[in-house]
């Protein structure tokens, strides 16, 4: 082995060096998590040049822009250490990328225009939101993102109009094959494909064009595909087609991951790699090198209960690593609380908050981490979302309660008079603009005086009355009952459950953050009608001050769900809402191969952590006002008590104690052990029961007291009036008097 050959396998381990030197024929590497799977992948391509291969006959397809750049960079890099050519380098790009390169050339043996547009989301949308109009199909009946997804799940199944045709077994289905011929025709007439397109275009052409498929071939004799468990149907026959002549495939994955169902991901096509290729080598890259043993050991029992998948044993030279922290909390904001607690003392100890994150399955859940952050003046990041106050849903509702605090506000009435759709199009909105600039009006006077303004006809004037007269009502309604009961009617007078609700995973997410905004407003019950009005509309609006001064560090607590994950890795990982309907989440209860994935979505969680995992539970848990009791996750139960240690209400450890229960009696006893601590909550703590600070969270108002002195992050300092509940009265030294809810922002007693 010369010089050049020892760089290309330096630093590797034993099997990460027989997938690098195993060249020629199906390969299929299974690479679990933290295994260095894009070094292995990368060595490979780099020792197949230096085995004569010439660059231009390799292809590595990857699923991110960032990914494929990645390894081109590792590529590069490592053909110039071994003095081999780095200019002409493999093709490399994700699917879409290559079908791109494929279409641009040859897509006119398949009747098609090369100069082909792509249509990216919002022209889909838009092209949709015609066909329904055109078909007579109400937005309320079937909205186009919804089309759109059913649409995408008949691409990834690599499925034609005429298949799908032949499939339809009900109306319901016959109407998707119309829509989904319709969309296809229409995108043909304009010269565009959208992004699944690409793919199926290529398979079309590859197969309509024998020709075409057969000098891909030769081009592409060794194929790379990295996170093959994420590939859908179509996806697989595409490179299926391209590995048909020379059968040189290596696909790298770990069907572990395999997280993505929902955008057609079929993890089959790893599982059943052995299958389709009976001849193919199969290689197990088992060493981890990010994680703790204790950390690798407790993932791998949590996933061990998945049937049917390839068993691999993960293991580390990291074994002096921490014990997990299962974190038993009374509620969501206890969890907050202690998880923020928790994040400030590994950052005391050293453990940047770069380095630290906060996973939750569901959106929704950022609301009460975020809170916690702000009274704690941490600052955080979410990723891949945007901040709970931020999110369009829960700015539209504000919006409503902004225009009914104050209708002169022209911004909040513009922001919601479409939401839900009204059919009050941008053109009248401008006839109402010129109009109010003529008469010197305001945007509200207008819409009262609607009949007055000429060229809109009477359907639309009847339509704008009516959103006048909604924002009228609860207006008045405002002045009779608390913030939580006027939002909840008018959310249902306007139907924005069944406007948000469109059968999309987005959807879905979307109304679960109503129904946190909806949980906020609860905290000010207790309050008279108006004041829980303004007290809670002056909260959301100190939250946003706050969430802005936070944005300006750069060191920052990373909050994001567990799906996003993927491919990262924290110092410290903390996973929230580890309790029966929330993680695993209640719509896989009934479903086998979704409560598989969910235990895959625990599996990748927990493998983002380097040195330290928390996983918290709540005994209760608020959602749309009311109390839920669940008990903790069965993804708990798998873990080794061996790897674990336990904090939190002392009742539940009790109940939980017992070591021959099994895992259904061990969910039970949590169950009933939750509803035990709840009936004790009101006892006297201080009692002497071998209680410690963090078995227990007190009020949030424990501290405060009429007369104290507070100095306030936005208001400065200032005296508490009166208390009610966590709400203060506070009189600020500016002359002001507001109600303040204590445990949305951290007001610390200077003088009591």
């Amino acid at each position: 082995m010369n010089k050049d050959s020892n760089l290309i396998f330096e630093g590797l381990n034993e099997s990460q060096t027989k997938a690098v030197n195993t060249l020629k024929g199906p390969l299929l590497i299974l690479a679990g998590a933290g295994s260095g799977k894009t070094r292995t992948l990368t060595h490979r391509i780099a020792n197949l040049i230096h085995n004569g291969v010439e660059p231009w006959r390799i292809l590595a397809v990857t699923f991110t822009n960032k990914a494929a750049n990645e390894m081109k960079d590792r590529i590069s890099a490592l053909l110039k250490l071994t003095n081999a050519n780095s200019d002409n380098m493999p093709a490399t790009g994700t699917f879409h990328s290559i079908c791109v390169r494929i279409l641009r050339r040859d897509i006119e043996k398949i009747g098609r225009d090369r100069n082909f547009v792509i249509y990216d989301t919002s022209d889909q949308e838009t092209l949709m939101k015609g066909i329904l109009k055109d078909m007579n199909i109400d937005s309320k009946e079937l909205k186009p993102k919804a089309a759109l997804g059913q649409v995408g799940k008949f691409k990834s199944e690599a499925m034609n109009t005429k298949e799908v045709a032949e499939q339809a077994t009900s109306d319901w289905m016959a109407r998707m094959v119309k829509i989904y011929s319709t969309y296809q025709n229409k995108l043909k007439e304009n010269n565009a494909l959208d992004f699944d397109d690409l793919i199926l275009e290529c398979i079309r052409l590859f197969r309509e064009a024998p020709d075409v498929l057969d000098r891909y071939q030769n081009t592409w004799k060794y194929l790379n595909v990295d996170e093959y468990q994420d590939t859908n149907h179509a996806q697989y026959i595409f490179i299926s087609m391209l590995a048909g002549k020379y059968r040189n495939l290596c696909v790298i994955g770990d069907p572990d991951q395999s997280i993505y169902a929902f955008r057609g991901a079929d993890i089959r096509n790893i599982l059943e790699f052995n299958e389709e290729y009976p001849d193919a080598v199969s290689i197990k890259l088992e060493r981890n090198y990010r994680s703790t043993q204790q950390i690798l050991d407790s993932s791998d029992a949590v996933i061990a209960a998945n049937p049917g998948r390839p068993q691999k044993k993960m293991w580390t030279h990291r074994a002096d690593g921490n014990l997990l922290s299962i974190h038993e909390v009374r509620d969501e904001k206890d969890e907050a609380e202690e998880t923020v607690n928790n994040v400030m003392s590994k950052l005391a100890n050293g453990t940047s908050l770069n380095e630290q994150v906060v996973l939750y399955r569901t959106n929704a859940q950022s609301r009460h981490f975020e809170e916690a952050c702000m009274r704690n003046a941490l600052p955080y990041r979410i990723v891949g979302g945007v901040k709970f106050y931020a999110r369009r849903e829960v700015k539209d509702l504000l919006a409503y309660l902004y225009a009914m605090h104050n209708p002169q506000d022209a911004l909040s009435l513009l922001r919601v008079i479409n939401v839900p759709a009204r059919k009050i199009g941008k053109t009248t909105i401008e006839k109402i603009n010129a109009f109010c600039q003529e008469h010197e009006m305001s945007f509200w006077s207008a819409l009262k005086n609607i009949n007055s303004i000429d060229h809109i006809n009477e359907s639309t004037k009847n339509r704008i009355s009516e959103f006048a007269a909604l924002i009228e009502k609860y207006k008045e309604r405002r002045l009779q009952i608390s913030v939580s009961q006027l939002s909840t009617e008018l959310l249902e007078e306007i139907q924005m459950e069944k406007w948000l609700r469109d059968d999309t995973t987005e959807g879905e997410t979307r109304w679960e953050n109503i129904g946190e905004l909806i949980n906020v407003m609860h905290k000010y019950d207790g309050l008279e009608s108006e004041q829980s009005f303004v007290s809670f509309l002056e909260e959301v609006a100190l939250v946003s001050e706050v969430d802005k001064m936070n944005d300006a560090r750069d060191d920052a607590l990373t909050l994001m769900t567990l799906h996003l994950c993927k491919g990262l890795e924290f110092g410290h990982v903390v996973i929230a809402g580890c309790e029966e309907g929330i993680f695993p989440h209640s719509n896989c209860m009934f479903d086998k191969e979704q409560l598989e994935e969910e235990r895959r979505i625990m599996y990748v969680g927990m493998t983002r952590a380097k040195d330290q995992l928390t996983l918290m539970h709540a005994n209760s848990r608020t959602v749309w006002g009311d109390m839920q009791a669940n008990s903790a996750s069965r993804f708990l139960d798998d873990i080794p008590e061996k790897l674990v240690e336990r904090k939190g209400d002392i009742f539940s450890r009790m109940q939980l104690s017992s070591s021959g229960l099994s895992s259904t009696e061990r969910r039970n006893a949590s169950g009933e052990a939750s509803r035990t601590s709840r009936g004790l909550s009101d006892l006297d703590f201080n009692q002497d029961i071998n209680s410690s600070e963090e078995d227990f969270n007190q009020d949030p108002s424990h501290d405060f007291e009429s007369g104290a002195r507070i100095h306030h992050p936005i208001f400065g300092d200032g005296t508490i009036m009166s208390l009610s509940g966590d709400i203060a009265e506070i009189r600020f030294d500016s002359g002001n008097v507001k109600k303040i809810a204590l445990n949305v922002v951290k007001v610390e007693v200077i003088q009591k």
